[in-house]
This record gives C-alpha cells, structure tokens and sequence, in this order.
C-alpha cells in the first residue's frame, strides 16, 4: 500500500494511488490484487490521513473477499468549516440599533448568541471556536453585534467578572494570544467583542465635560448624561510592513521585549497626525532599524482590527536593501535580523499559539534547529509572511 508525501503549501488538492499486492500460492509470483485512485479536495494533513487509509482498508477487505471497513469519506476539516462562511456572513444591522424596541425582540430571541467576554479573555469552547452561549444571567448588559445572514440570528457580547460559570468543556482564553487559531468567523467575532467591551470598560466620562456616560443604541454608542453628546468606538491606525530585499531572498523580521524566544515578526508602528499610511512606513521602518524602504515599492495587501487596545492594522510590503548596515532602535524592538526565505518557511509549519510563552517553548524544544518562530496564522502580520513565501521560489 503507497500513500501520498505532503507539501501542503500552495496545495488545495490532491490524490493518492493506493495499490494492494499479494503472492499467488501456486507460482510464488507477486500481482497487484486491486489499485485505486483516491481524490482529496483538501491541503489538511490529517484528515487526509484517515482519507487514504480508510481507502486502503477498503481496498484490502474487496481484494480478499470481505466486506468493507470504513466508508472513504472526508472528514470535516478547518478548511471545510470555513467554506461554509461568506465573506459577509455577520450583517451589524446598524439601523436597528437605534430601535428599542428591536433591540428589545433582539435580546429576547430564544435562539440568541452571546460571546462571553471576562477582560481580555474569552469564551472558547476549543482551540478553533468559540463558545456561544445560547442564554446568560439578565445582570449582565448585552452590547449587540449584529445577525448572521444566514439566518437573522441575533448575536450579542457580554462582559463578564469571576463568578461566570464554565461548563465542562469551556474555557476562558486571552484573545490576543489565542484568537488567530479560531474559525475566521470566530476570530472576527472574538476580535469585535473585545473592541467593544475595552472600550465600554476605558470610556467612563464624556470627554467633553467629564460627566458620566449612559451605554445606548444597543451597547454601540456612550451618551453623557449631562450635555448629551454622544460618542463611538475609536480605531487607531497603524502600519504593519513587511520588508523583503529586492531579490526577495530574503525579509528583514524583528524580536520584541513582550515576544517569546526566537519570536520574530513585521515590523509596524502607529500613523501619526498628518501622516499617509506609505511615509508612516518609510518613517517607521528607518526609525526601528535604519534601513530605507524604496518608496515605489510600497504596496497594500490588507488589514485587520486590532483591539488591544485599539488599533487598526494596515499591512503593506516594501522591498530595502539587505546590505545597508541595521540600526536597532532598543527603545521600540530588541532586535532585527534579515531571514533567509528557507529558515521562514520552515518556522511557517510550526502550529500552535506561538505568542504564548510556554508554547513557544514547546516548539523549540521539539526542533532546536529552527533559526526563528513567526506568528501564527489569523494575524496580518502572518498573512504578510505568508504571501512572500507563496511567491518565492524556496
């Protein structure tokens, strides 16, 4: 029985020729008793494991006359999770929040979703989702999401303190730690209710003439009590760049004081007054670490919210010279290095929730060879590291 070498990257899918051979009792002669073709219409290792041995156990029981095994199905994967998701999946309905009454209904549907905040933390039923929780105690005030698209259901976040009971298979979880390892819908989720419940928590007075503030329009909007004047979420923009040299061998990643060992990551910094996003990358790329990005290389790839405590990361790439001596400033980063494209794509297949420490850990433990770790997938900055090494030649 053969099976399939994985190279998942750039992969999406793919097939494997299962053969079984036996020797014939008569002449000694080895024969193929039964081959087959097995597609896969996924890159996930381990589903595609039990794909193709499920195949081969099935092939081996027709060859000797017994019935099957297994059935040779896929099984649910990341991937497959994902694909059931549009783009768009989460209407914010924002007409309706300015309706009580709507609200009203909202809250009181029976099949109503919670994201259970605590702090920074989370609700996590595992590694990859979120626990929703269909009802929580009337103490606690709902600020409302949004309704899914697909079936106008209502989804809402809560924050939560200490005496929030888990259930056997929850957990409590820091998001910023944990949350790019969710479904990207949960991510995106897990990310909006930390927005929101930070900036409910920072946002006590009205900043215009230090009164108290009443949360309205279904947790979305803060109205002092005194001189009424009303007051949204803030997103502060900052640039993520990731710096590769003109050949694209190589990309020029920086270790932080608040990263674990080995962690190396794009470089990025806040937008200041008066400033576009293309001279913020210019300045804080020569500011970090001396080197001068070519400003006609400068091109956007995407962005991500980033509510810790509220930023919006806006991601680019830029090309610089890699033999224009570094200047680290130490105030902002510990340290910057240019990676050779072979050593990033090899700490590109460590899994895990590499900005924990313990994690970290773990992985170097288990290949002290690795020349640095990268942030894990579902963060931007990892997006950007991705991206370069889909067009590089490894």
């Amino acid at each position: 029985c053969g099976g399939p070498t994985f190279r998942p990257e750039g992969l999406d899918e793919g097939f494997a020729v299962i053969a079984v051979a036996g020797r014939d009792d008569s002449s000694g002669k080895v024969k193929i008793l039964a081959q087959e073709v097995v597609h896969s219409t996924h890159s996930d290792r381990e589903g595609n494991m039990r794909l193709f041995a499920d195949a081969a156990a099935n092939i081996t029981a027709d060859a000797i006359g017994i019935p099957p095994l297994t059935t040779t199905t896929a099984t649910t994967t990341t991937e497959d999770k994902e694909e059931e998701f549009p783009a768009f999946w989460l209407d914010r309905a924002t007409s309706l929040r300015v309706d009580p009454e709507a609200m009203k209904r909202m809250e009181e549907h029976p099949d109503a979703k919670h994201v259970v905040m605590r702090g920074r933390e989370a609700l996590f039923a595992s590694t990859t989702e979120l626990d929703l929780a269909s009802e929580v105690n009337s103490r606690y005030k709902k600020t409302f999401l949004g309704l899914a698209t697909a079936d106008n259901t209502p989804i809402f976040c809560i924050d939560a303190d200490e005496s929030f009971k888990t259930t056997t298979t929850s957990y409590f979880a820091d998001t910023r730690s944990n949350a790019p390892l969710l479904l990207t819908h949960h991510n995106e989720l897990a990310l909006y209710a930390t927005a929101m419940t930070t900036w409910q928590r920072n946002t006590k007075f009205c900043t215009k003439c230090g009164s108290p503030q009443t949360l309205i329009d279904g947790g979305t909007c803060l109205q002092c009590n005194s001189c009424q004047t009303k007051s949204w979420p803030r997103q502060d923009p900052s640039i993520i760049v990731l710096i590769t040299n003109p050949s694209g061998s190589k990309a020029l990643l920086a270790h932080s004081s608040r990263h674990p060992t080995k962690m190396h990551t794009t470089l990025a910094g806040f937008v200041e007054a008066g400033e576009t996003y293309e001279k913020a990358v210019i300045r804080e790329s020569f500011e970090e670490t001396g080197v001068t990005v070519d400003p006609s290389s400068i091109t956007y790839l995407g962005s991500q919210p980033w509510p810790f405590p509220q930023s919006t990361m806006i991601a680019f790439r830029a090309t610089a010279d890699d033999q224009t001596p570094l200047h680290v400033d130490t105030n902002e980063i510990l340290d910057a290095k240019w990676f050779h494209v072979k050593d990033v794509a090899a700490a590109a297949k460590v899994p895990g929730a590499l900005m924990l420490n313990e994690v970290a850990e773990r992985a170097l433990l288990e290949d002290p060879h690795l020349e640095l770790l990268i942030p894990p997938k579902g963060v931007i900055a990892r997006t950007l590291i991705d991206h370069w090494l889909a067009d590089s030649i490894i």
